[in-house]
């Protein structure tokens, strides 16, 4: 049986013809030989896979996989990751961009830091049509040398752009071990911020400031058309709180952290979009003025 690879990397396609040469560039950074490289698409409503697997013929570290079973995002990331062999795993999205060394640093990163499940860098927001308002990027409100905890997992959750760290490289062994797959929302709204919170009470998250990739928001970005009001709210508390009752470390720590969590999902909900969006910014200059940049 052959060795599986040091790090998977996934890529999940959906009408990703506009971002082939981001697609291209990104694959063709991907010198490190001890990788497989997984690219899928459920819809195959272009030839993007097409081409991709013709370019990438002979390069034996793809896989490719295609069906017409229309997952949703959610889904189709959690497929991606169930068939995944390496010890580490990162989802590429098909319009950001990584720079060669992206992968490196951050498995770097996590062998020397082992007490650590997911590695991430600067991510860099860029608006391609103005559809989307973009954030300055503010590093996590954690100290470097602060030893991780259930507060620090609530503090990036409530506090800062947590989604960011979805951008990040993660050990797989610790989501194969105890089944932490992405738990749909309503409409899959912050499935993916939910789920790296939930990552983050098995482990650390290190941030690496020397490591920097770009994510393009457009009108077909997935979250686009993401709304925010009570029943996602409510929608957050219950997806949450199954996170905090199978993954903190005691039935104290759940109940404490709902306490923080719980209010701040039905606040967001219960207030108007901008109001909620200009709160979280107030907060973050308020809390972490060291931390933030100026817009």
């Amino acid at each position: 049986m052959a060795k599986p690879p040091l790090v998977s990397v996934a890529l999940p396609l959906h009408r990703s013809r506009p971002f082939l040469e981001i697609v291209l560039e990104n694959l063709q950074a991907l010198t490190w030989g001890n990788l497989e490289i997984i690219v899928s698409d459920r819809h195959l409503a272009d030839d993007t896979l097409d081409v991709l697997r013709s370019r990438f013929a002979s390069d034996a570290r793809f896989r490719f996989l295609e069906a017409r079973d229309h997952l949703d995002w959610v889904g189709h990331f959690n497929l991606l990751l169930a068939e995944a062999r390496g010890e580490y795993f990162m989802w590429m999205a098909h319009d950001d961009s990584y720079p060669a060394s992206y992968i490196a640093k951050l498995v770097a990163c996590l062998e020397e830091h082992r007490a650590a499940v997911l590695a991430f860098g600067e991510v860099e927001q860029v608006s391609l049509d103005g559809f989307l308002p973009t954030l300055p990027f503010v590093p996590p409100p954690v100290a470097a040398d602060e030893d991780w905890s259930i507060d620090a997992a609530v503090r990036c959750l409530t506090l800062w752009q947590l989604w960011i760290a979805f951008r990040g490289v993660f050990r797989r062994e610790v989501v194969a071990r105890s089944g932490l797959y992405i738990r749909p929302t309503r409409g899959n709204v912050r499935a993916d911020v939910y789920w790296v919170f939930a990552l983050s009470l098995t482990g650390a998250l290190r941030f690496v400031p020397s490591c920097r990739m770009t994510k393009r928001f457009h009108r077909g970005s997935g979250g686009a058309g993401w709304r925010f009001g009570i029943r996602q709210s409510l929608d957050a508390c219950r997806v949450l709180g199954s996170y905090l009752d199978d993954f903190a470390r005691s039935p104290r720590e759940a109940t404490r952290a709902k306490s923080v969590v719980y209010p701040w999902c039905l606040v967001q909900g219960l207030l108007p979009e901008r109001w909620a969006r200009g709160l979280g910014i107030a907060t973050r200059r308020i809390l972490l003025p060291s931390a933030m940049r100026a817009p």
